[in-house]
């Protein structure tokens, strides 16, 4: 499943963690360690997001962030995926199930 989305703002968690707030395909909130990971992101910036269950072989030439996380709650067509403990909240009813692994790639635009 591929989305479009536009970082609408960037707030600071505990320690190295960042939420993002994205809006596009689908309204998403996402847990994330920017400073770690050192990536760049400002708001307006434009991601392209998959969500796949199976791995990409070519991740590290198609996307700037790589990671794979268990969806673990559908609710009022809200999904909820768990990457590590990190929270990937997307507003929209993803055609997959509780329990599934699945693959998120993100690449960043400006």
């Amino acid at each position: 499943m591929l989305l479009k989305e536009t970082v609408r703002d960037i707030g600071r968690l505990e320690g190295p963690l960042s939420k993002i707030w994205l809006v596009g395909d689908a309204e998403a909130e996402l847990e994330i360690p920017l400073d770690i990971l050192n990536i760049n992101l400002n708001k307006n910036n434009t991601l392209i997001i998959n969500i796949d269950k199976n791995k990409d072989q070519d991740y590290k030439t198609k996307y700037d962030i790589y990671m794979w996380g268990i969806l673990y709650n559908k609710n009022n067509d809200i999904t909820y995926i768990s990457i590590g403990g990190l929270i990937f909240k997307i507003k929209l009813n993803l055609p997959y199930n509780i329990g599934d692994k699945l693959y998120i790639g993100i690449k960043i635009s400006s």
